[in-house]
């Protein structure tokens, strides 16, 4: 189980001080709290169109909670696996996630929904790749910035495996086609690089050519091209492009301060699509109103504050790298959510995380949690996992000679 105890200190007389290690405990309650309000406002925001379609109104609650026991599996497996085991496997990691893209575009197996082919169908299971690829770029991000013979700040040792890496993640997520989480991983491996001390003209040569891509993205894509002139004009084509968003602008306008009370949405009988999934933040501010979506905001805040503080207190360069990425990670995917649903940037199909209807997506940032959880824990790996999380005695030669090198140069 989850270990509750604090550290203590050894009294005067004693020769040695015994430590007892615990986790995150504000943490752990955050992600509680929005797994538990997220189940609640699926609920609340699906019963009707559950009711609909399967004669069932609890069936995506049924369904999320279904999800949420793996997902805490996962959190607590994760808990407890060393993170630098994790920093020796990044790059099988890397590897699956690109294994399962190719698979979700395979015949017999891809599931497609609104014209994009993003999910891997394994009976009544629906696995979508695209979240465990954003935890597996994150995480080979920081093995390979953290590694013993690269210099961050020479193009060859970090910018060109990052951006190979990235591209044919990318270009996989590009054929789905994702392109909301092909920017967040572009923009996540910019983030990483930055901080881990790439230099500055570096870093903003590669944001001018983020941003060419996405112009040329846009362009050569026609619904993209109407979804962008949606955004800047809602009321151009209310009843077209523009209706999802219209329809969650008219939730946050109906819900006003208090919310009309929860269970009580009009947008949920069947006005606005996807609102237990992408736009379940609509929902919460039409039933709850700026009451509850200033709550959310500020339980996401909290949680990006003690993911922050993990980073800063974490015993190694990787776990410190590996808790900041996977903290901006899941900071920026909900602002970006959030900043869509309230017509603040185009529709992107991001969902919310641990609020919306997903099963990858709640598994995944469950397991992301884990591994916060056991960086806070800063305690070194069990016997049975000095193997895995030691270098192998090859790394350990080549790291030496790579070493020696530089000393004779």
């Amino acid at each position: 189980m989850l270990s509750w105890f604090s550290k203590k200190a050894a009294s005067e007389e004693a020769s040695t001080q015994v430590v007892e290690f615990r986790y995150d405990r504000p943490l752990l309650v955050i992600t509680l709290l929005l797994i538990g309000f997220g189940l609640v406002m699926v609920y609340s925001a699906s019963i009707v169109t559950a009711e609909t379609q399967s004669g069932d109104g609890g069936y995506f609650f049924k369904r999320q909670v279904a999800y949420l026991v793996p997902g805490l599996g996962a959190m607590f497996a994760m808990a407890n696996l060393h993170n630098e085991a994790l920093k020796r496997y990044a790059p099988w990691l890397v590897g699956g996630a690109i294994l399962m893209l190719v698979v979700a575009m395979l015949p017999g197996v891809s599931a497609t929904a609104k014209g994009a082919a993003r999910w891997i169908q394994l009976g009544p299971v629906r696995l979508q790749p695209s979240e465990l690829v954003k935890l597996s770029l994150v995480t080979w991000m920081c093995a390979h910035l953290t590694r013993m013979d690269i210099d961050v700040r020479r193009w060859r040792d970090s910018w060109l495996p990052a951006l190979l890496v990235t591209g044919i993640l990318a270009a996989l997520l590009m054929k789905q086609p994702d392109f909301g989480s092909t920017v967040i991983c572009g923009a996540m491996m910019m983030l990483l690089l930055w901080v881990a001390g790439g230099r500055h003209w570096h870093t903003g040569i590669i944001i001018l050519g983020g941003i060419a891509l996405v112009a040329l993205a846009i362009a050569i894509e026609p619904y993209r091209i109407r979804r962008l002139t949606a955004f800047l004009s809602p009321e151009a084509d209310p009843q077209g492009t523009a209706y999802q968003i219209n329809q969650s602008l008219n939730a946050f306008g109906s819900g006003s301060w208090t919310g009309l009370g929860l269970g009580e949405s009009r947008q949920k009988l069947l006005y606005l699509p996807d609102c237990w999934t992408d736009f379940v933040f609509a929902i919460i501010g039409e039933e709850l109103g700026w009451v509850g979506v200033f709550g959310v905001m500020i339980m996401f805040l909290l949680f990006v504050w003690r993911g922050l503080t993990i980073a800063r207190r974490a015993a190694s360069p990787f776990a410190s790298l590996l808790a900041f990425g996977i903290t901006a990670q899941i900071g920026f995917q909900a602002v970006v959510n959030m900043a869509v649903v309230t017509a603040l940037l185009p529709t992107k199909g991001l969902t919310l995380p641990f609020v919306s209807y997903g099963g990858s997506s709640l598994v995944v940032s469950c397991a992301a949690v884990g591994i916060l959880l056991n960086i806070s824990r800063g305690k070194p790996p069990p016997a049975w996992l000095h193997a895995p999380a030691r270098p192998s005695r090859m790394r350990r030669v080549a790291d030496g000679v790579a070493v020696a090198l530089r000393q004779r140069v």
